[in-house]
């Protein structure tokens, strides 16, 4: 809805406004606005969802007046930006290890990443969110390496292009800003400590003028950006935040999904946990400062930042997989580093040699391929945290002929997008009832199946001091039954 134009001040009166409409109607909101133009798109965001920057949707609004807003159009933008990752993922490994092997090495673990492929099949900004993280990166490196002004102004405009893309972007300047104080200590550096910090600075300064239209946009518009984000200060227990972790970190090499709690999920995951930790140690022994560094900042910073408010305030915010993806491409070249060194040890033994080393490379590429297989023909995956129980919510009220469904915003304000997304599971001839915040609850048939989907506590209230009883269905996906 964000890239056709439409704004929820002008949405949001029409749609939860006591009303009975089709669930296939629903999906004219993911259509272009009829009349609108880019500066729709822009303005929708800048109301409705200002932590959202314009970039792709303003890619994907052009994509879609191309080729129209089907789901497949919709998802063959991102797959298509993805594909930029790779060879600038070459270039940052060839940087990091000068080696043209581990350069390979790195690009093919980016390309069969269960996780990467998930979200390149996303109809939102993560792929090219990595693109912005991978490639800037590479310029950083290049740029430090050169001492070219240059090689700074791409760094500047790829942190730019970065930051209107999602404001996670800024959490790996910010590890990039940590290497640069780590290497302004190093002795090595002493005498050009000075040109490199300023060369950085200045750098970072262009951006943030380039970005302050946005920043001022989110200043303005900070409540809007405060309600929309609310769900991510939900509690969590501490043993579901390291399950989702480990869930997170790992479905870069696997992720074959049993159940969130399911204790085969998480045992199959553990050599590969195993090989990350595994991973880092050996970074930490064996590679250069700079490159020690390099990697370590970009993994921890923006997971600590991320981590904090969790433990100290509670809410789930490191539990998003969508978020940690800022960490992802230092794990994958810590592990393609690990890999290299064992395969070009030249090393025979048993114990330690090539050849073990070559076998379990292929096993770690082999579970790729079968994770991104299973995926590819599944429904919904634990990533897609809200909206994971959907798919059988959908089955429950499609069993029913001529069901209805009652819902309203919620209390988090998230439903509007939860029903557009069940709507592409439906049925055509299931309909909602779309409340508002004042419910007019002689809509509700006496005579039909009726469904209750993610109701607010008014809504609940308001139907139980009518007379009706709620009767649960699916607790996790909160669906109910009405009956009296």
């Amino acid at each position: 809805m964000r890239s056709s134009g439409f704004t929820l001040s002008t949405v949001y009166p029409n749609f939860f406004s006591n009303q009975i409409v089709a669930a296939p109607e629903l999906l004219n909101y993911q259509k272009i606005k009829p009349d609108s133009t880019f500066k729709d798109t822009i303005s929708s965001l800048m109301i409705d969802d200002p932590q959202h920057p314009p970039l792709y949707f303003l890619l994907a609004r052009g994509w879609m007046s191309i080729f129209g807003s089907s789901i497949t159009a919709s998802r063959f933008l991102p797959a298509l930006l993805s594909l930029f990752a790779l060879p600038l993922m070459y270039g940052l490994a060839l940087e990091l290890f000068g080696s043209h092997f581990t350069a390979l090495l790195a690009t093919a673990f980016l390309s069969l990443s269960p996780i990467d492929i998930l979200y390149a099949q996303t109809a939102r900004q993560y792929s090219l969110l990595t693109v912005f993280m991978i490639g800037s990166s590479y310029l950083l490196l290049k740029s430090i390496r050169l001492n070219s002004w240059l090689f700074w102004g791409f760094y500047s405009l790829a942190c730019t292009l970065g930051l209107y893309t999602h404001p996670l972007f800024g959490l790996t300047m910010i590890a990039h800003g940590a290497y640069i104080v780590l290497l302004s200590t190093s002795s090595q550096f002493n005498k050009n400590t000075p040109r490199l910090v300023i060369k950085y600075l200045i750098a970072l300064t262009i951006t943030l003028i380039l970005f302050s239209p946005w920043i001022n946009i989110l200043v303005s518009n900070f409540q809007s950006a405060i309600n929309t984000t609310n769900w991510t200060k939900t509690p969590i227990t501490s043993g579901d935040l390291i399950k989702y972790w480990i869930l997170s970190f790992t479905s870069l090499f696997i992720d074959i999904d049993f159940g969130f709690n399911n204790p085969w999920t998480y045992l199959l995951r553990l050599p590969f946990g195993m090989l990350i930790i595994v991973a880092l140690y050996q970074v930490c022994e064996r590679t250069p400062r700079m490159t020690r560094q390099f990697i370590l900042t970009s993994i921890l910073v923006p997971f600590v930042i991320l981590v904090l408010p969790d433990l100290l305030m509670g809410g789930r915010r490191s539990s998003i997989t969508r978020y940690l993806i800022v960490c992802f491409p230092g794990i994958q070249l810590a592990v393609t580093y690990l890999f290299a060194i064992h395969i070009n040890s030249g090393r025979f033994s048993f114990v330690d040699g090539v050849h073990l080393w070559r076998g379990m490379l292929a096993l770690c590429l082999t579970a790729s391929l079968i994770s991104c297989s299973l995926s590819a023909d599944s429904q919904t995956w634990w990533s897609k945290h809200i909206s994971y129980w959907n798919p059988e919510i959908a089955r429950l009220v499609n069993t029913v002929n001529s069901p209805y469904v009652v819902t309203d915003q919620g209390d988090n304000y998230i439903n509007f997008g939860e029903i557009i997304s069940l709507s592409h599971l439906l049925d055509n001839d299931v309909k909602f009832i779309l409340m508002s915040e004042q419910p007019k609850l002689s809509l509700i048939p006496q005579d039909s199946t009726i469904f209750v989907f993610k109701p607010s506590v008014s809504l609940q209230e308001a139907l139980q001091q009518k007379g009706y009883q709620l009767n649960s269905l699916h607790q996790q996906g909160n669906l109910w039954k009405l009956s009296r």
